[in-house]
């Protein structure tokens, strides 16, 4: 069986009728990608760095020698998504990280040690870190403009089918 990776699609919605979404891409175009029983709908709400508390359960997207580049607050209903480490496709050498907070210190930067599997990571987060939280969400939050990440696989037709979307709520853009 050939290997069907999943792709991470970012953009904006263009619309959204049924279970067919089409988004616009930040980097131009559109793409339409169909939604099942299955897929799983998540909202990111804007939030900030010192919403982080000890036990939550974060993603930290960075790469090596810059700032870190965003963090996920996940619901308690989340905990667990993509715990460990894995690349990322927002820039060369880039990483997602998930794991719960085993300590947390400071004010700016807010320094964090991540748990997961793999284990033991540490972060420094300044104030200005792009942040959200995500927890149980809905298609009807699927309007023009929302932001959305898209977690899709090409089926055997060539159709992208979504397994997860990640919708920003309130002109919020999810940080993954």
């Amino acid at each position: 069986m050939a290997d069907n990776p999943l792709a991470r699609l970012r953009g904006t919605v263009e619309m959204r009728t049924n279970d067919t979404l089409v988004m616009r891409p930040y980097g131009g175009g559109t793409i339409t990608a169909y939604m099942n029983p299955k897929t799983r709908m998540l909202i990111a709400n804007g939030s900030v760095v010192r919403d982080i508390k000890p036990e939550s359960y974060l993603s930290v997207l960075s790469a090596p020698g810059e700032p870190v580049e965003g963090v996920v607050i996940y619901s308690p209903s989340e905990r667990g998504f993509e715990a460990g480490r894995q690349p990322w496709d927002t820039k060369p050498g880039a990483t997602l990280t998930a794991g719960w907070v085993v300590t947390r210190d400071g004010r700016d930067p807010v320094r964090v040690r991540l748990h997961n599997p793999e284990g033991d990571t540490q972060f420094d987060l300044s104030a200005n870190t792009p942040t959200t939280q995500i927890g149980p969400g809905e298609k009807a939050l699927l309007v023009p403009g929302a932001h959305v990440v898209v977690f899709a696989r090409t089926d055997g037709s060539g159709l992208l089918n979504a397994d997860t979307i990640v919708v920003g709520r309130q002109r919020a853009r999810p940080a993954l």
